[in-house]
C-alpha cells in the first residue's frame, strides 16, 4: 500500500520487512518486523498515519471489512 498505492500516487515512502539475525531470536519468520522508510524530509511520520488512517479500513483489525485480490 505504501510502496505503490498507484502509477499515479506514488509516496515518497518503503514498506519493508525486516528480521533480527538468527543467532539472536531463532527463527527469523517468527521476529519479522515492518519498517517505514520516508525519502523525502517533508514526509513526516504523522503525515504517513494520517494518510494511512484515510485509507485502511475501520475497524482495521475487522476481517470482513478487507477486500482482497479474490473478492475484486
Amino acid at each position: 500500500m505504501l510502496n505503490y498505492l498507484s502509477v499515479t500516487e506514488r509516496l515518497p515512502t518503503v514498506f519493508m520487512p525486516i528480521s533480527t539475525a538468527p543467532y539472536l531470536n531463532g527463527d527469523p519468520e517468527e521476529y519479522l518486523s515492518w519498517v517505514i522508510e520516508s525519502k523525502s524530509p517533508s514526509f513526516k511520520p504523522g503525515t504517513v498515519a494520517d494518510w494511512l488512517e484515510g485509507r485502511l479500513p475501520r475497524p482495521v483489525d475487522d476481517l470482513s471489512q478487507w477486500v482482497s485480490a479474490y473478492d475484486v
